[in-house]
C-alpha cells in the first residue's frame, strides 16, 4: 500500500515538474516573440535592447533546468518555493529593464504574477507575488533612467501599480472560487475515501458531520433519515456538537410544521438566518436548543427522499450566508450517494441470506429475454426458496386489463380449467394490486381483506406480491399453503423484490420482442423491409431446392410515383403506400410473405406456386390496384395510379435467393419499358432486349 502511494505521489510530481516546466518556456518565448513586434514597425513603448535580453532568456532557461533536476527544493511546490518565486519574477523585471524599462507596455504581462501565486498558495500567495511585483518593479523604476523628453515618470508608476492592484485584486477573487471548489472536492474526496473503506453508516455519518462542520464552521450538523413507513424524521448518531440524548429528542414527523419537515417536503433548501430566527421558533429545538441560525437541506437518492441535512449555531459562531446554503447544496447530492450506498450497505448486512438469494434469483432472469422461458424460470424460484404448495403467475393482458394465469404449479386440472383457464379479474379489483403492496396472511379464515384469494377452500396461507416495474403493473405472484403461517414477513420482503425482477424482466422481454419485430417491420407501411426479405427468401431457396418445389417471386414498383409525390406532397404519398401494403395483404395468401423492398417498390414471396400461377396472381394484384380508388389518383397519367410488376421462377430461371431479385427486378424494368401498368415475366429473350433499350437510353 505504501509502495503504490509513493507511486502515485512520484507520477503527480513528474506531471507537476513537466507543467512548470512547460509553463516558463512559454512565458520566455513569448516574452522573445512580443518584443520582436517592434521590428515589425509595432510600437512597445520604448527602445529594446536586445542582446542582453537574450542573455537573460539563456540563463533563465538554464535556471528553468535547474528547478526541473532539483525540483522537490526549488520547485514552487518545494521546499524553496518562496524563494523560487521571488527569482521568477526577478528575472522577469529584469527583463522589463532591457525591453524599454518603465516606458515599455510589457508591463501587462506582472498581472498573471498574483494568479499563479494564488494557484499555488492561496490568498498569501497572490499578494505575496503583488508585493514582489511591486518591489521588483520599483526597482527598475529606480534604476531606469533612460526617459523621454517629457515623460512623467510618476504618473506612469501611478498608473502600472493602479494596474497591479487592479490585476491582484481580480486575481484574489478568481482564486476565491478556486479555493471554494477546491475545498469542496476537499469534502467530497474525504468523504468518499471514508465511505470505501467503511461503508456502514456509522461511519459516513461521522465522516459528513465533520467534514461540513469543518468546512461551514457550523457548531451542530445533523443528519436525519425519513421513515416512510412511521412518517418521521429520525435524529441520527453520531451527530456533531449533540450527545446521543439529546439528538433522540430532536425527532419530527414529516407531517407536523416546522423548517426540517418544510424541507423534506417542499424537496428544497432554507436558510434561517440569525436576524429572522429572533422572530421564530426553530423547531424542533426550540425551546430545548437557541439555535440563532440554520440551513436544512433536503436529502434524495433514487428519485426518493431520504432524509435532511441540517447545519446550525447556537452560541458565538458567525451566522450562515448564501454561499454557505449553496455549498450546501452543492455537496447534498454527493452526501446523499453515500448516505444511500450506506443504508443499502446494512440493510444488506441484515438481509444477506435473503439478498444472496435474490442474487441467484437476478443472475437466473437477467439471462432470459424469452416471455415463455421466464415464467417457467419463476415459477421454478418459487418452488425453490419458499414454501409454497401452490402458485400462480398472472400477467395483465394490455388490451383487456385482465389478470390471466400465464403459469401455475400445485393446482389440480379441473381447478386450473375451471378457475384458471380464462381471465380472473381486474386490477381495480385487486387487493394487491390497488393497494400496491404485499399481501401476507397466515390464516385467511382470521383475514377477509381479500377475498379473491379464498377460492381454493383447503388454502389457509397466502403471500401475493405486485409483479411491477418503476410504477408500471405487469400482475400479480401469488403463492398459497394448506398450513397455517407458512410465510413470514420475510419471506413478504423476498417474494417482493422477485416480484420486482420479474417485473422488470417482463418489461425487458416486452422490449426485446417489441424491438425485434420493429427491426424487421417497416415503419409505414407495417409490412416486413428488405432486411428480413433477404433472410426469409434465403430459408425458402433452400427449402425449394431441398424438396424440389417451385418458389416465385413478385417485384412490384408504383408507375410515376414521383409525380404523384411532387404534385400532392409526401403525406399523401406516405397514404398511397400504406393502402397498398393493404391491398397486397388481402390479395395474397397467408403462406406468402409481402415485403416493403423500398422506396415505392414492393415484393412478395410466393411459395410452391409455378411461374404461370405467379403471373395470374400479379395479374389479380394489378387489376385490383387499378380499379381502387385512390384519392387525387385522376391526375396521374392515365388517370389512375397503377403498378407494374416483374415475376421471376425458381429454378426455372434462377437457383439462389439474389439471382431470384435480379431476375425479378429485370422483369419490373421490362414491364416499365413496355408501357407500364402491366406484369411481365422473366424470359431470356425479353431480358436480352431489355438490356438493348437501357443500353440506348444511357447512349
Amino acid at each position: 500500500m505504501d509502495n503504490r502511494y509513493t507511486a502515485v505521489s512520484g507520477e503527480e510530481m513528474l506531471d507537476s515538474r513537466g507543467r512548470e516546466v512547460s509553463f516558463r518556456v512559454i512565458l520566455t518565448l513569448l516574452l522573445l516573440g512580443l518584443v520582436h513586434l517592434d521590428r515589425l514597425g509595432i510600437d512597445l513603448g520604448a527602445e529594446i535592447s536586445y542582446t542582453p535580453l537574450y542573455i537573460l532568456a539563456a540563463f533563465y532557461l538554464l535556471f528553468t533546468a535547474v528547478i526541473y533536476l532539483s525540483y522537490g527544493i526549488m520547485g514552487l511546490k518545494g521546499s524553496m518555493r518562496m524563494v523560487t518565486g521571488a527569482l521568477d519574477i526577478a528575472f522577469f523585471c529584469a527583463a522589463l529593464y532591457f525591453c524599454g524599462g518603465v516606458e515599455s507596455y510589457l508591463f501587462l504581462l506582472l498581472g498573471i504574477a498574483p494568479l499563479i501565486g494564488g494557484i499555488y498558495e492561496g490568498y498569501w500567495g497572490a499578494l505575496y507575488a503583488f508585493a514582489l511585483c511591486a518591489a521588483f518593479y520599483g526597482v527598475v523604476a529606480a534604476v531606469d533612467v533612460s526617459h523621454a523628453a517629457g515623460y512623467d515618470l510618476a504618473q506612469a508608476l501611478a498608473f502600472r501599480y493602479a494596474y497591479l492592484a487592479v490585476a491582484t485584486a481580480v486575481n484574489l477573487f478568481v482564486i476565491d472560487l478556486l479555493l471554494r471548489d477546491r475545498a469542496r472536492l476537499k469534502v467530497f474526496y474525504e468523504i468518499s475515501v471514508s465511505s470505501s473503506k467503511s461503508p456502514a453508516l456509522y461511519s459516513v455519518l461521522k465522516e459528513i458531520t465533520q467534514r461540513l462542520a469543518e468546512l461551514s464552521r457550523a457548531e451542530i450538523t445533523l443528519v436525519y433519515l425519513y421513515d416512510e413507513k412511521t412518517g418521521v424524521l429520525e435524529p441520527q448518531q453520531p451527530s456533531l456538537g449533540l450527545d446521543f440524548v439529546s439528538t433522540a429528542k430532536l425527532r419530527v414527523k414529516a407531517g407536523d410544521p416546522g423548517v426540517i419537515s418544510d424541507c423534506l417536503r417542499e424537496g428544497r433548501a432554507l436558510l434561517i438566518s440569525r436576524s429572522l430566527s429572533q422572530s421564530m421558533e426553530i423547531s424542533p429545538f426550540h425551546p430545548d436548543y437557541k439555535v440563532f441560525d440554520l440551513i436544512a437541506c433536503p436529502l434524495a437518492a433514487r428519485g426518493k427522499s431520504i432524509g435532511v441535512l441540517v447545519l446550525a449555531n447556537k452560541l458565538n459562531r458567525r451566522g450562515f450566508g448564501r454561499r454557505d446554503l449553496e455549498m450546501v447544496e452543492l455537496l447534498s447530492p454527493h452526501i446523499s450517494v453515500f448516505i444511500d450506498n450506506a443504508l443499502l450497505y446494512r440493510r444488506s448486512e441484515e438481509k444477506v441470506a435473503q439478498l444472496t438469494s435474490l442474487i441467484r434469483v437476478v443472475d437466473a432472469i437477467s439471462t432470459v429475454s424469452n416471455l415463455d422461458q421466464l415464467y417457467n424460470l419463476a415459477l421454478d424460484v418459487i418452488r425453490g426458496l419458499f414454501a409454497a404448495e401452490k402458485a400462480l403467475l398472472c400477467i395483465v393482458d394490455r388490451d383487456t386489463g385482465l389478470m390471466e394465469t400465464v403459469r401455475s404449479f400445485g393446482f389440480s386440472l379441473d381447478y386450473v380449467q375451471r378457475h384458471l383457464g380464462r381471465p380472473i379479474e381486474r386490477i381495480r379489483d385487486c387487493y394487491v394490486l390497488e393497494q400496491d403492496e404485499a399481501y401476507l396472511c397466515g390464516d385467511l379464515a382470521s383475514d377477509p381483506s381479500c377475498p379473491n384469494m379464498a377460492v381454493d377452500p383447503h388454502t389457509r396461507s397466502v403471500l401475493c406480491v405486485p409483479i411491477r416495474a418503476g410504477k408500471k403493473i405487469y400482475g400479480i405472484l401469488h403463492m398459497a399453503s394448506r398450513y397455517q403461517d407458512a410465510f413470514d414477513s420475510e419471506d413478504a420482503t423476498l417474494a417482493k423484490a422477485i416480484g420486482e425482477q420479474i417485473g422488470m424482466a417482463v418489461e425487458s422481454a416486452r422490449l426485446f420482442e417489441e424491438i425485434s419485430r420493429l427491426a424487421i417491420t417497416d415503419e409505414m407501411t407495417g409490412l416486413y423491409n428488405i432486411r428480413h426479405l433477404k433472410r426469409v427468401l434465403g430459408e425458402e431457396v433452400k427449402r425449394s431446392l431441398r424438396y424440389e418445389r417451385p418458389l416465385s417471386f413478385i417485384m412490384l414498383d408504383i408507375d410515376f410515383f414521383k409525380n404523384y409525390n411532387d404534385r400532392h406532397g409526401h403525406l399523401r404519398g406516405d397514404e398511397v403506400l400504406r393502402v397498398l401494403a393493404g391491398l397486397l395483404r388481402q390479395n395474397t395468401r397467408d403462406v406468402d410473405s409481402v415485403f416493403r423492398y423500398g422506396g415505392e417498390e414492393f415484393s412478395v414471396i410466393i411459395p410452391e406456386v409455378g411461374k404461370q400461377e405467379a403471373l395470374a396472381m400479379a395479374e389479380r394484384i394489378r387489376r385490383v390496384v387499378q380499379d381502387h380508388v385512390f384519392p387525387f389518383e385522376e391526375d396521374q397519367p392515365g388517370g389512375n395510379l397503377t403498378v407494374s410488376m416483374g415475376v421471376a421462377n425458381l429454378p426455372e430461371d434462377a437457383l439462389d435467393a439474389e439471382e431470384l431479385i435480379d431476375k425479378a427486378d429485370r422483369a419490373l424494368y421490362q414491364a416499365k419499358q413496355y408501357g407500364r401498368n402491366r406484369v411481365c415475366a422473366y424470359h431470356l429473350v425479353n431480358d436480352f432486349t431489355s438490356r438493348r433499350l437501357h443500353g440506348s437510353a444511357e447512349e
